[in-house]
């Protein structure tokens, strides 16, 4: 491809210019503020078009640096090119409202279509990233930028794999990105739904558990109750039985008082008199023991009935009524005493029950909480992911297997660039795995940012133009802009007598004399 003439209508500072343009090198020199730079922007645009930033960015894109200063909405230009032996006509209006681009032979007339891709056929598949990173260098822009290494990636892929450019191993891996970031989102979605029902569980295991303990706190009060009653039971049926032996001890002893005293009085008058006082003595103490045992008996049969009573009042009651009536009444609080015990008992096994249904209950929640795996869904997104990150790696370990091919082809095309502008300083480039540049001077490998600014610039230069040669389907013009301010003489008139010979269009923008006065010399002699 050569660029033939520059017709800029509208662009910048430019207003109705007309720039004709040859094959070879050419030098278009202009002090600063020439507008080198916006030439060279205005071909780039006249490629690619201009798009328009968003936002804060749209202060400072190429649409808006290069709007014109005069008259904004006529905003547009012409080029003119030879491509394949064929001559093109490309015209471009950016203002915002008119927007259009039209390609037309004008060999023949026929209209071609650069929406359709028939300007990307043209310039070989060249991407506004690929054009920066290799045939259009700018000002201090020498290095080359991811882009090209991406494509060189893609490149030794592609054509170790299928033998052409379908494929972009760059775009490939960003979508395999995308992917596992959608799914380790959905991953993340599906557990906290899994976490979600444990603590469902959780919460149901610990109600449940707080439950068990106030049946616990309930069976024990309960039971201490119940023990209460049968202590108080047995206390009162001690306390009857004890008080039964003294009323049946003490009615003895007053009937064997009672009969000692008529045996004394029987003595008394018997034929042959026996004194009567011992006997009466005797049954006397017999008598006072007989009345001791028998109050002592009542006392205690009164206590068991106080006992056994609600207290107050129906104590009084009992105390006040015959003997009868509190036998009556002690039958009846021993009735309801056994009645609160069956009471107190069936509550107990009641919660006894209860307390078992939700002990099996709460086991059962522990075990699920403790088993609880992922469902089919998490087990189908994980195997997704598996997938997904082994492809990526894979795709990785392929391109970066294939790519030493290329990257042998680029270092050895790179030396030999670089050894032809250096003049023989250094032998070779490498570029290793890392993209890290290094020269080679015969007895060791020097980084690259060891040397000068000027011989680093000369390595980038080599590595674009040998990449370009190894990417780009077609020769295109080479753009530079100002980009031999730190080469001494030599080494730029080597450079410029290499680029010579190279039978591509190379334009050279500079605002130096040296530049053209070499091309002069050099060149055209």
């Amino acid at each position: 491809m050569v660029i033939t003439e520059l017709y800029i209508k509208n662009f910048g500072k430019f207003t109705e210019r007309h720039f004709y343009l040859k094959d070879g090198v050419q030098v278009i020199r202009g002090e600063n503020e020439f507008g080198k730079s916006t030439l060279h922007a205005f071909i780039r645009a006249m490629f690619f078009g201009l798009e328009r930033g968003r936002g804060r960015a749209a202060a400072k894109d190429g649409f808006s640096r290069y709007e014109p200063w005069e008259n904004p909405g006529y905003y547009a230009g012409v080029m003119r090119f030879s491509c394949g032996g064929r001559n093109f006509r490309l015209e471009r209006n950016f203002s915002r409202t008119a927007r259009r681009a039209s390609l037309v032979c004008e060999d023949d007339g026929e209209e071609l279509s650069v929406e359709q891709g028939d300007l990307d056929m043209l310039l070989g598949g060249m991407t506004p990233g690929l054009f920066d990173s290799t045939v259009s260098v700018g000002q201090l822009q020498a290095e080359p930028g991811q882009e090209l290494y991406e494509a060189l990636e893609n490149r030794a892929a592609n054509y170790l794999e299928t033998g052409g450019g379908e494929m972009d191993i760059a775009a490939a891996l960003r979508i395999l990105k995308e992917k596992k970031k959608d799914t380790e989102k959905a991953i993340r979605e599906e557990e906290a739904v899994r976490e979600a029902e444990r603590e469902k569980l959780r919460l149901e295991r610990s109600y449940l558990e707080r439950d068990m303990q106030a049946l616990r706190n309930e069976y024990d009060e309960k039971q201490e109750q119940l023990d209460g009653l049968k202590k108080r039971k047995s206390s009162a049926a001690m306390g009857e039985e004890t008080g039964r032996g003294f009323i049946r001890m003490g009615t003895a002893g007053i009937l064997a008082g009672a009969a000692g005293f008529l045996w004394s009085f029987f003595l008394s008058r018997a034929e042959v008199p026996v004194p009567p006082a011992p006997f009466a003595v005797i049954s006397g103490v017999v008598a006072a023991v007989g009345v001791l045992l028998l109050l002592a008996g009542v006392s205690a049969r009164f206590r068991e009935r106080r006992d056994l009573g609600s207290g107050g009042s129906r104590t009084r009651e009992i105390a006040a009524s015959d003997a009868p009536a509190r036998r009556n009444a002690g039958q009846a609080q021993t009735g309801e005493i056994r009645d609160a015990e069956r009471r107190l008992q069936g509550e107990l096994d009641h919660i006894r029950s209860v307390w078992k249904d939700k002990e099996i209950r709460c086991v059962n929640l522990r075990e699920q909480y403790e088993e609880y795996e992922p469902g089919d869904t998490r087990k189908r997104l994980d195997r997704k992911l598996e997938a997904l990150s082994l492809a990526e790696e894979e795709l990785k370990s392929a391109a970066r297997e294939m790519g030493d091919q290329t990257a042998k082809l680029l270092n050895r095309r790179a030396s030999e660039i670089f050894a032809a502008v250096a003049d023989g300083a250094y032998r070779s480039i490498r570029m290793d795995e890392e993209r890290r540049l290094s020269v080679w001077d015969g007895s060791r490998n020097i980084p690259a940012e060891r040397l000068s600014r000027g011989t680093i610039e000369q390595i980038y230069l080599a590595v674009r133009l040998a990449a370009a040669e190894v990417l780009l389907e077609e020769p295109v013009p080479v753009i530079l802009d100002d980009v031999f301010a730190f080469y001494d003489d030599k080494r730029l008139e080597s450079a410029l007598k290499w680029l010579s010979r190279q039978g591509k269009q190379v334009i050279i923008f500079t605002c130096h004399k040296r530049e053209e006065e070499i091309v002069k010399r050099v060149v055209y002699s």
